[in-house]
């Protein structure tokens, strides 16, 4: 699972503030600024959501000055934030996620699964994607190779495999961590001998193997390489951009068939700025504001009193995510955790940069040979234990088959949306993450891993029937918070990243994904946004001011 084991999918967000839209833009711009200008009511593009993909979108189209751009973030700003910057505290950012829950799943015996997403600028931070050939791979490792490098960490202390020509010259960092935990040899011995496999760099496109990972860390000083730093400082003195942060957007508004402005409210008061519409607020966001603004399964929409702008039964469909589920370990007292770590006040001055680690491996069939269907990786925080020392281990099913979907019952749009997560929905997922479950139980009874551990905490009983492990991984099944799918290209959208049906708007997030990613997705939302603007731009160069009508 490559691309980057960083903890961006679960840090992106910190700082509270007061809730005020607030405009980022040079003060200098009437004076010595170049290019087109943004106007407080009209601008070429108007982005909605400032998360990995908004950023590269705004960074690539205002890029040679001509065309205006106005980013939307309902989060706030964290850039300098230093619980933001320091990739090893994200457990306790907390303040400013989405806070979502998603509806009861009948799969993990009725548990209401959390599926926190980012709020912030930089937002929540694969395999061939259909219906786009810039999406093949041969196409799209340019993209991975224009918005990322590798710098090598001069305090790492261990050896490595990194295939330094699958990361080029683009401004997110990627870099080892400094220097490994006490579990990592072990757990990393442990997967070579139960599952014979070579250790790769996952992110060279190889699909199968051992990876001690890399992160989106700045190799100097050992801060988060994300989207607010990496491209949101590229655009913020452009005088033909805007970023707008508290700025909730309500509502996509038409003419006809026309998308024409973005309406988002702040202090109270609703603001509306005219120009072509991008949206980029994720897999659970994006589908939401599309329904509340009249495009979506029409019979679901008119029984909210919804005016009906597009039928397109596809959005909110089609959601995938991937799902883990956990063995959970006391450890011996002698081994250093992230848990003790957070304990001791002279070591906190020197925190850990990095706590994911974790390898592919495949036992599916069905799919290509060097395609992974299981994850497995561990972290040393404790899910469970409220105090002590834990290695945690899982496996995930990141190429799950069952879907489920993102819908409304209301048309208020501070109002949560309905989330149906359907983990392991069908026979074929439950199958594959019991065969997984297995496996990791066989990798945790390794004697490497049983010298550095006391006891194991979860499962508290031996499991020996698969009714036994199934009931397990109901109980202890958690996300990666890697929602996909729901507004996919090739269904709700035609190859040019425009919603069927009508004009003047696109969607660009990981809602495009028509199949799950087998890969923490950042990396490729990021390759993703570099692709799309590049089609934009040139679409829109093709088009002049009217786009043909897409049906």
């Amino acid at each position: 699972m490559g691309r980057f084991f960083s903890q961006v999918h679960f840090l992106t967000i910190a700082t509270v503030a007061a809730a005020v839209a607030t405009l980022n833009g040079p003060s200098n711009c009437d004076s010595s600024g170049h290019g087109s200008r943004v106007s407080h009511t009209t601008a070429d593009y108007v982005i909605v959501g400032a998360g990995p993909a908004g950023v590269v979108l705004a960074e690539q189209l205002s890029r040679d000055g001509k065309k205006s751009v106005v980013l939307i973030e309902a989060g706030p700003d964290s850039i300098n934030n230093a619980v933001v910057d320091t990739p090893a505290m994200y457990p306790f950012i907390i303040e400013q996620y989405w806070n979502y829950t998603a509806q009861a799943d009948d799969n993990l015996g009725g548990d209401a699964p959390n599926l926190s997403q980012g709020r912030t600028i930089g937002g929540g931070t694969g395999a061939t994607l259909s219906g786009n050939d810039g999406l093949a791979w041969e196409s799209i490792l340019q993209d991975f190779l224009e918005v990322s490098h590798y710098t090598e960490n001069p305090y790492a202390d261990y050896n490595q495999v990194v295939n330094t020509s699958a990361y080029g010259n683009g401004p997110l960092e990627v870099s080892r961590v400094g220097t490994l935990t006490s579990f990592e040899n072990p757990f990393f011995n442990a997967l070579q001998a139960e599952l014979d496999l070579d250790e790769v760099d996952l992110n060279d496109g190889t699909g199968i193997g051992l990876d001690r990972g890399l992160s989106s860390i700045t190799a100097v000083n050992r801060t988060r390489s994300y989207g607010r730093s990496a491209f949101g400082t590229l655009i913020e003195n452009r005088c033909n951009v805007q970023i707008l942060t508290y700025a909730w957007v309500s509502k996509l508004n038409f003419h006809g068939e026309t998308a024409v402005s973005v309406t988002y409210n702040a202090n109270g008061a609703a603001t509306t700025i005219k120009g072509k519409e991008i949206v980029s607020g994720g897999a659970i966001n994006t589908p939401k504001l599309l329904m509340l603004s009249g495009v979506g399964p029409k019979e679901s929409l008119k029984a909210l009193g919804i005016k009906i702008v597009a039928d397109i039964p596809d959005v909110g469909a089609n959601l995938r995510d991937h799902a883990f589920a956990i063995i959970e370990l006391d450890v011996a007292p002698e081994i250093l955790t992230l848990y003790q770590w957070f304990q001791n006040v002279t070591v906190n001055a020197r925190l850990p940069d990095s706590t994911w680690h974790g390898i592919n491996g495949t036992h599916y069939t069905s799919l290509p040979e060097d395609r992974p269907h299981i994850l497995f990786e561990f972290s040393s925080l404790p899910f469970l234990t409220t105090n002590g020392s834990a290695l945690t281990t899982w496996a995930s099913l990141i190429q799950p088959e069952g879907s489920g979907s993102v819908s409304i019952n209301t048309t208020d749009y501070t109002a949560d949306r309905l989330i149906y997560t359907n983990y392991y929905g069908t026979e074929a997922d439950k199958a594959a993450i019991i065969a997984g479950y297995k496996l990791l139980m066989k990798i945790t009874q390794n004697e490497g891993i049983k010298n550095i551990t006391v006891r194991q905490v979860f499962p508290a009983t031996e499991l020996t029937t698969d009714d036994e492990i199934w009931g397990a991984i109901q109980s202890q099944t958690y996300t990666f918070h890697h929602p996909m799918g729901t507004v996919a290209i090739g269904k709700a959208l035609d190859k040019n990243w425009r919603l069927n049906g009508l004009r003047g708007i696109r969607v660009v997030d990981s809602s495009t994904f028509p199949l799950p990613v087998t890969c923490h997705p950042q990396s490729t939302v990021y390759a993703l946004a570099n692709r799309a603007a590049k089609d934009i731009m040139a679409a829109d160069a093709d088009l002049g001011v009217r786009e043909p009508l897409n049906r």
